[in-house]
């Protein structure tokens, strides 16, 4: 811990992700950024220059530097659980991206390298961490609107047209939606239902040859207690479901299918795999294009939005509005209104930080997305490329139970 209080967080990865993670991690009151690793020399003189903190050009550095506590894992997703052990040798708490990593049991090796060294780690960031989210299944749980029945999460947006490099478009280089993005809608999904999921049943497809990854899916899982939760995942850019909410889209404008084809027309006008990756590198951090670490966080904000989701109980339904929720009750509709501003801020670490930082203050477990629930989600990832190969159910076995966290 610093002198000033303040818990010191080392960053191994400055990618295009670390450039919405790194201004609400700089603004939060109850950490410092000390260090960060990557082997790029323009984002690592950035960061010299941004934070003045130590800087290298691999993970090791981050995990053994004494002027580190919190090792947050940004790195790419096969190196996650490498990272994670790492960070876990040199005694470091650890804040990993999801997913946790590639296989489950690489999950196993992390969860065997935390408990042996007695640190904690949080399996984020994830929107299912959005206060909405954490929301809808504390009321979910609580029996207010009777026992929950059904889940439904859904997402249409852009993600494949997003400018790749070449091994995101491989399918056996996890380039696939379902590893990448399908952690979040699983966690949405076993938040409110409770986290144990019995069976898996899915199907994914591949729309575009020439972007040969999986690019939309639709699962079914069935819980323990009967509880269904239906996720479905759009990439191809043609609908934006942020207009459910909202009425327009997040980029701000008013809705209109004709805008959305820009996306395509961008990957088509790049013109190749070169000129993406050249696109993709100018957008990382250090790179030409990418935005400000000082960037503000919008006052009126209160969503990361992953989606629109919606939760059915005995006796009500709950979904997001642009201000907090909406309960549907035989009373009629209720509001029930959330934060804004940089204090709601859970879209990239703030409850992944806070509760870490809290956990470490109380010397107690961490109460969200802990290693074991890390390896439950990659499980049901993995049983949903599983189920959509051999059309056929999977079962699950190592899921554990959704233990819930306050929200005031």
């Amino acid at each position: 811990m610093a002198s000033d209080g303040k818990f010191r967080v080392g960053i191994v990865g400055l990618g295009a992700g670390t450039m919405n993670m790194i201004p609400e991690l700089a603004a939060n009151p109850n950490v410092r950024i000390t260090a960060a690793a990557d082997p790029r020399e323009p984002a690592r003189e950035r960061f010299a220059k941004e934070f003045g903190g130590q800087v290298f050009d691999d993970a090791a550095g981050v995990c053994a530097s004494p002027d580190v506590d919190i090792v947050y894992i940004m790195s790419p997703d096969e190196l996650h659980a490498e990272h994670a052990v790492m960070a876990a040798q040199g005694g470091k708490q650890i804040l990993a991206d999801k997913p946790m990593g590639i296989t489950l049991e690489e999950c196993d090796r992390v969860i065997a390298a935390t408990e042996k060294a007695g640190v904690r780690i949080i399996v984020g960031h994830s929107q299912s961490l959005d206060l909405p989210i954490l929301k809808m299944a504390e009321i979910a749980a609580s029996g207010q609107l009777g026992k929950p029945m059904m889940t439904h999460t859904m997402f249409y947006s852009d993600w494949i047209y997003r400018p790749r490099v070449r091994e995101e478009l491989m399918q056996e280089r996890g380039g696939s939606i379902v590893r990448r993005q399908g952690p979040i809608q699983v966690d949405i999904l076993r938040m409110t239902g409770g986290g144990l999921v019995r069976s898996v049943k899915a199907m994914t497809r591949v729309a575009d040859p020439e972007r040969p990854i999986d690019g939309a899916y639709t699962a079914m899982l069935e819980f323990e207690d009967g509880h269904v939760g239906v996720m479905t995942y759009n990439g191809y850019g043609y609908f934006d479901s942020s207009v459910l909410t909202y009425g327009y889209t997040l980029q701000g404008f008013p809705y209109d299918p004709g805008l959305h084809p820009s996306s395509h027309k961008r990957i088509r006008d790049l013109g190749g795999i070169e000129a993406e990756e050249e696109f993709k590198e100018a957008t990382r951090y250090g790179g030409r294009l990418n935005r400000s670490a000082e960037q503000k966080v919008s006052p009126d904000r209160r969503h990361a939005f992953f989606g629109f989701t919606l939760v059915s109980c005995e006796r009500g339904d709950i979904r997001q509005t642009p201000t907090g929720l909406a309960l549907y009750t035989p009373a009629g509709e209720q509001p029930v209104e959330l934060p804004a501003g940089p204090g709601y801020n859970h879209r990239y670490g703030a409850v992944e930080v806070g509760e870490m930082c809290a956990a470490m203050r109380e010397d107690r477990p961490v109460r969200v997305h802990d290693g074991r629930w890390g390896k439950a989600t990659l499980e049901v990832v993995l049983g949903i490329l599983e189920s959509a190969q051999t059309r056929k159910e999977v079962q699950m076995h190592h899921q554990v139970a959704y233990k819930g966290v306050g929200v005031s």
